[in-house]
């Protein structure tokens, strides 16, 4: 119990501290927008970027505002956009005529792409997006005139994927994954739609730092991103939280799926570390509605402390 305590104060210290940044903020004073949408169009998360993009006053404001009937200057261009985004997989850089609040044309540059069910069912779309000049050619794509001469991609894009992901792994941050959960949290909440989370840590991994050193040990760590990466569904969120340990938001999943898909990952980790002699244990929570955010992270920490101590490359789900 004594370790669980523990683990429950550092918890409880991630989640209440003040990070260094906070991703919002920072994409608030930047001209980068971020929203979610359902599969029917409408709002279901939006950055004060975005909403303040559109003429809104709050991002609150923009809530539910469905894109085609409301956002979009031609209604018809939101299923062109769509058409695009699913033949490709991922729009960067994709131009469309909106309309403000107060009724003024923008149009607006977005980076675009799916959020899709365990079956790879898109459900909505997830993006980035900025102002572009009135004059710029719908669905072009974006270059600026940099000063001495070439023609290359604006750097707030690079700046913003780099505050998004871990330097090591190239999985989502955790600051990042929390502002994804927040707003995973309010579409399972309007839609009535099940979620689970996964908290994935490297068993005995600082014994093998010690023993191998630094650099080995970020190899190991890689080579765990890619095995979560491949393993686990296209729409699932993955993050880094710490040095060898991992979060998941798993959107539309049953608690039987859950447990299913942390066994894979559980014998996929085993199988694919083998010369390494590492394992890993997982906890898992299922998101019930009105639990906040820091309920549900907390009882998948709880599902973690479940796994470690049925004696590791375990995996438990707790309720």
């Amino acid at each position: 119990m004594e370790r669980l305590g523990k683990r429950d104060k550092t918890t409880e210290s991630l989640l209440g501290k003040k990070n260094r940044f906070n991703l919002e903020d920072v994409v608030d004073d930047m001209k980068n927008g971020f929203y979610v949408a359902d599969s029917q169009g409408n709002i279901s998360f939006s950055n004060q970027a975005f909403a303040r993009m559109l003429g809104y006053e709050s991002k609150d404001e923009i809530l539910g505002v469905n894109m085609a009937e409301k956002l979009y200057e031609n209604s018809e261009d939101r299923a062109t956009f769509l058409k695009r985004l699913q033949e490709t997989g991922y729009l960067s850089d994709y131009e469309v005529k909106m309309v403000r609040k107060d009724g003024l044309p923008v149009v607006i540059s977005v980076k675009s792409s799916f959020i899709s069910d365990e079956d790879g069912t898109p459900i909505g779309v997830r993006g980035l997006a900025e102002p572009f000049p009135a004059e710029a050619g719908v669905g072009k794509k974006k270059v600026r005139a940099i000063p001495g001469g070439d023609i290359q991609e604006g750097s707030n894009g690079k700046d913003f994927y780099s505050m998004i992901h871990d330097s090591l792994t190239g999985l989502y941050a955790y600051e990042y994954f929390m502002t994804c959960l927040e707003a995973e949290i309010r579409r399972v909440e309007w839609m009535f739609r099940p979620m689970s989370m996964m908290m994935i840590d490297i068993d005995d991994f600082n014994t093998f730092n010690d023993k191998f050193g630094r650099e080995q040990g970020d190899q190991l760590l890689k080579r765990m991103a890619g095995i979560l990466k491949e393993t686990l569904r296209p729409g699932d969120i993955i993050c880094r939280q710490a040095q060898d340990q991992f979060l998941v938001i798993l959107p539309e999943i049953k608690k039987e799926d859950t447990l299913a898909l942390a066994k894979k990952l559980k014998d996929e980790v085993q199988a694919k570390l083998t010369a390494d002699h590492m394992t890993c244990s997982i906890g898992m929570s299922r998101f019930i509605c009105g639990m906040s955010s820091k309920e549900f992270f907390l009882q998948a920490n709880l599902g973690l402390y479940m796994a470690k101590e049925a004696g590791k490359n375990e995996a438990c789900i707790y309720g």
